[in-house]
């Protein structure tokens, strides 16, 4: 078959956290021989990716709509679409589509596949990111029509499962479960030692937290749990990497007040090098983010050796298994009571080695085979209809 992959707004891919997970897919896809030919969608920069012989790129533009009122007559004589995707995908005559990220602008009449890891928007629509800049009520409704217009939805655990279908009314057999692996830049990286000397820091002497800074990431707990291991003069910062969304000044104030300037470190963007070297160092990965139902951060810890602390949500607890201790994410006190329980070598040895079986467990060739098996699957009920003939109701 001839599939569609969405990838969605690609600007610096090489600096975004947020795709991680998109241009690893990509990239171990490319590295898979299979009978399948590929177009690769995307909205960003041209020239970012390079053709190969199964795999073809397609660089999509935005078009505005008209401020005057002009007919569709005009838009098709002129072939101007409004929206450049579903005309692409119907004109390189796509079998069937996956998006990696949801897609919003207009309906997509190609059969789809639909990757989404939760849908925390709607569960906690009181943090600023979901009630007013990113979620409106045109969007959901949008959101909602491409859900519930999917072939299959992916998702990576049964908790996000449950939750797409309550709040959009998905028949469970619709909804696939594929635990997500850990992202492969993790294999070809090289620690870089040289940033732990740079920034004063050495090997144990902090818990490491790497979140962009949107409000539902909940840094602040982190911050007060700072203040409680001062008091109890435990002798570990916190440093936090991330890209600003808004609440890092708030968090920064936060830390002056406390006069934790000390304890508290903040770094933008760093390097997947630097990435790997503070992962590698620390004395844990501790997230007491309260959104989210799985985290692909845990599992790059989780490569490293490095212990992961995670907030007590179902969804976690479900992709770490035995590999991660859980803590009330709303309560400094239990975070560092599970900080302090890594004292017990035995408790930090047996939560890397359940971290190591974890990750064998969840690389992305096992991903990849189980999407292939869904694309294999739908292939059957994809040859009861042409890709000539236009089924438009008479």
């Amino acid at each position: 078959m001839k599939i569609g992959i969405y990838l969605g707004d690609i600007k610096k891919p090489e600096s975004v956290g947020d795709l991680t997970f998109e241009l690893s897919f990509l990239e171990e896809l490319l590295n898979l021989k299979t009978g399948h030919s590929f177009v690769f969608y995307y909205f960003g920069e041209k020239n970012i990716f390079k053709n190969k012989q199964n795999a073809k790129f397609v660089c999509l533009k935005y078009y505005k709509k008209p401020q005057l009122s002009i007919s569709p007559f005009y838009f098709k004589f002129f072939k101007i679409p409004i929206y450049s995707l579903n005309y692409r995908m119907k004109k390189d005559k796509i079998n069937v589509a996956y998006f990696l990220k949801p897609y919003l602008h207009e309906h997509i009449e190609v059969p789809y596949f639909a990757n989404i890891r939760d849908v925390a928007h709607r569960i906690f629509p009181h943090f600023p990111e979901f009630s007013t800049n990113s979620i409106h009520e045109k969007a959901e409704k949008r959101l909602n029509r491409f859900l519930t217009g999917a072939s299959k939805i992916i998702t990576g655990n049964n908790i996000a499962k449950n939750d797409i279908k309550t709040l959009y009314d998905v028949i469970d057999e619709n909804i696939e479960v594929c635990p997500v692996p850990y992202p492969n830049w993790l294999l070809n990286t090289k620690e870089d030692e040289k940033f732990l000397v740079k920034n004063s820091l050495t090997k144990n002497s902090y818990i490491f937290y790497p979140a962009q800074f949107w409000t539902h990431k909940n840094h602040i707990r982190l911050i007060l749990a700072s203040q409680v291991m001062c008091e109890q003069n435990i002798n570990l910062k916190v440093v936090f990497t991330g890209l600003n969304r808004g609440n890092k000044d708030y968090l920064v104030k936060q830390v002056k007040n406390l006069g934790l300037e000390n304890n508290v470190l903040f770094f933008n963007y760093i390097t997947q090098k630097e990435l790997a070297c503070l992962y590698k160092n620390a004395y844990a990965f501790v997230c007491p983010s309260l959104a989210g139902t799985d985290s692909i951060s845990a599992l790059e810890a989780l490569y490293y050796n490095c212990p992961v602390l995670i907030s007590n949500h179902l969804g976690y607890i479900e992709q770490l298994k035995k590999s991660a201790l859980y803590f009330n994410p709303l309560d400094e006190i239990d975070i560092v009571e599970k900080i302090k329980s890594l004292n017990d070598l035995a408790v930090k040895d047996e939560l890397i080695a359940n971290g190591n079986n974890l990750i064998k467990e969840n690389g992305f060739k096992r991903y990849l085979d189980r999407f292939l098996n869904l694309m294999d699957s739908f292939y059957l009920t994809r040859q009861c209809w042409s890709l000539e003939e236009n089924y438009i109701e008479k």
